[in-house]
């Protein structure tokens, strides 16, 4: 996700939460006015609703995902794929303003988000797998 995306994301989340919290005020406010119970109904939300999850986009997850890095290097994409077996981790190192930070995550989506959220202040330099005993399995970027 784009940062001007995910920051138009926030905002909307944010004004999602307001709207809850003045339901919730309105709610009590009936419920103070009537002294106790009221039958409210449960209102089914897009984000509350079960559907069945497409045979493609499973497929498509369990293969990995591309994500385009720019920074002082050439523009490159990262096959950013889920841990094969034997390996434990990811370790990625990166540079945030002048520091350069090494991370070991074991979630697939706190590595791809961090890829995608690269900017001028954060610059992905390698990403690897690792095992078990924390040598590198495989060098992805």
């Amino acid at each position: 996700m784009r940062r001007d995306q995910q920051i138009q994301v926030n905002e909307r989340l944010l004004e999602r939460e307001e709207l809850f919290l003045r339901i919730h005020n309105v709610e009590n406010e009936v419920l103070r006015i009537m002294g106790g119970d009221y039958p409210f109904t449960v209102v089914e939300l897009p984000s509350t609703r079960r559907g069945k999850r497409k045979a493609s986009a499973t497929r498509k997850a369990d293969a990995g995902v591309s994500v385009d890095v720019t920074g002082s290097r050439d523009r490159a994409t990262v096959t950013l794929r889920k841990l094969d077996a034997g390996e434990v981790g990811y370790r990625i190192t990166y540079r945030q303003f002048t520091q350069t930070v090494v991370e070991e995550h074991v979630d697939f989506d706190a590595v791809r988000t961090l890829l995608a959220c690269q900017s001028g202040q954060i610059e992905v330099q390698t990403l690897e797998t690792i095992n078990a005993d924390g040598r590198v399995a495989e060098q992805l970027y």
